[in-house]
């Protein structure tokens, strides 16, 4: 009989904010991997939090290896051997990949450290993996999906029989999620069990061993195969098609946006064109060059050679108007707490209402016929009381209001939920049918797809693979919504 490494019963917890978790009921066994959908994502921090922490209970019971570990009657006041790997690294830059995993491993107490000896006895454990880590690379040079290979290890060396991963699809290509699916497997056969927490259920299908959707702090559903569509809002399917068809009619408009062979930093001869209203997928294969590509756009990191052309014209980098940059999570990274919501909507917007800053009578009328998009209430919030889907909304809605001719979007997906994914579909593809042309940074392909006219996948720095809509259908059939592009 399989030992239950997991057991929460009927938990329910609360923090300052409200209720987190209700009713909460989880077992996972070892050796298995169970998927957690968030078609709403409230209360998934704090079930992470919750079992790594052992926090106050409101009810219920938590088991960690057939242990008791937490309860509404009592608390544990120790952490539990859970460890938590998500999308931000928790390894040290400027140290080795051993240093990390046995030097500041809980509970070494070695006083002469011999990085030799640590190397030899690591190396073998790596090479098994076939992940092509060396022991003695510094972290900072490992790629995304190595710095997870490495934070398995970690966590299997330090005897934790239980690992969430959270949200790792965003970071990793899906070539790497084949390769990270057999190290899974391999741990699991070991007697390792893990919870892997994401937005796509044609991701966790290849993984899991059972899948369930969670919403606002419960599972709501347990899905069987093939069931992943029914997380989606119905007519969703029948808006993306809408979509397909307007691409077909906008085939051979003049280009807004061409890099032409760019090099600078990990940029390394890039080239591609994006017409205006159109959607181009930038998938970076190895998560390398997001960060050096807005530097070069930005004027911010010197371009080695190459040009950027604007509507044709040759484009100076630096701070402009004409080229707005939508960073990860905006709700988070894009909202200025210091301002009004409509000083937040409208700080873009003066090179084409010069008189914004100084005239009522348009700032009023900027707020009138934004109150009837976003609503009269928001424009009475602190930016702290805006809710996430108020936020992504002010930061879309200042870039229709600016009007780029272009929009770079980096993962625009990353971090939200299902109901929160559509939403987000919904605002990008306003600005296409807008005109302005869209450049989305992506790693996993996620809902990007479903805006594309065009995928180019990038490796070290330069296109590799280019594929036209028309072309979607030869892609991995892993890639989500990939059956709406595939002739019956």
């Amino acid at each position: 009989m399989r030992e239950e490494v997991l057991r929460m019963s009927e938990v329910t917890y609360s923090d300052r904010s409200g209720v987190q978790l209700q009713d909460f009921c989880l077992n996972i066994f070892e050796g298995e991997i169970v998927g957690l959908i968030l078609r709403r994502g409230h209360g998934v921090t704090a079930l992470t939090e919750l079992l790594h922490g052992n926090l106050p209970l409101q009810a219920g019971y938590i088991y960690y290896r057939e242990e008791l570990v937490n309860s509404w009657r009592a608390p544990r006041v120790h952490e539990n051997r859970i460890a938590v790997i998500t999308g931000k690294s928790c390894l040290v830059d400027g140290l080795t990949v051993a240093d990390n995993i046995f030097v500041l491993r809980p509970g070494f107490r070695t006083w002469l450290i011999r990085p030799k000896l640590l190397v030899r006895q690591l190396q073998p454990v790596l090479d098994d993996l076939g992940a092509g880590i060396a022991a003695d690379a510094y972290v900072d040079t490992l790629s995304s999906f190595q710095r997870v290979v490495v934070e398995l290890v970690k966590a299997s060396l330090m005897g934790c029989r239980l690992v969430i991963l959270r949200e790792i699809g965003a970071i990793i290509s899906d070539m790497e999620m084949a390769r990270l699916r057999e190290i899974l497997r391999h741990y699991a056969d070991t007697g390792m069990a893990f919870l892997y927490i994401g937005f796509h259920y044609e991701e966790m299908e290849q993984i899991c061993d059972r899948i369930a959707a969670f919403s606002d702090g419960r599972i709501t559903k347990v899905l069987c195969p093939g069931a992943g569509s029914l997380l989606y809002e119905e007519g969703y399917t029948r808006r993306v098609r809408e979509q397909m068809t307007r691409t077909e009619q906008q085939e051979g408009a003049s280009p807004a946006l061409e890099l032409r062979d760019l090099c600078g930093g990990s940029v390394r001869h890039l080239s591609f064109t994006a017409a205006a209203g159109e959607c181009v997928v930038l998938q970076d294969l190895q998560n390398q060059i997001f960060g050096d590509l807005i530097a070069l756009l930005l004027g911010d990191l010197r371009a080695e050679s190459g040009e950027i052309l604007l509507a044709g014209r040759p484009f100076v980098p630096g701070p402009s108007r004409e080229i707005a940059i939508l960073r990860e999570r905006p709700d988070v990274t894009m909202i200025f707490p210091e301002l009004t919501y409509l000083d937040n909507l409208c700080i873009t917007a003066d090179h084409r209402l010069p008189e914004v800053w100084r005239s009522r009578s348009v700032r009023k009328g900027i707020r009138r016929e934004w109150a009837q998009r976003v609503g009269e209430e928001v424009f009475f919030l602190h930016p702290n009381q805006y809710s996430k889907r108020q936020r992504y909304e002010l930061v879309i809605q200042r870039i229709l209001l600016q009007r780029p001719q272009v929009v770079f979007c980096v993962q625009p997906f990353n971090g939200a939920d299902v109901g929160m994914r559509m939403h987000i579909w919904e605002m990008l593809d306003e600005l296409k049918k807008n005109g302005i042309a869209l450049v989305i940074l992506a790693v996993n392909l996620a809902d990007t797809l479903t805006l594309a006219t065009r995928l180019v996948r990038v490796r070290q720095g330069a296109a590799c693979e280019v594929y036209e809509q028309r072309d979607f259908e030869h892609l991995p059939f892993s890639a989500p919504w990939i059956d709406l592009y595939r002739k019956p």
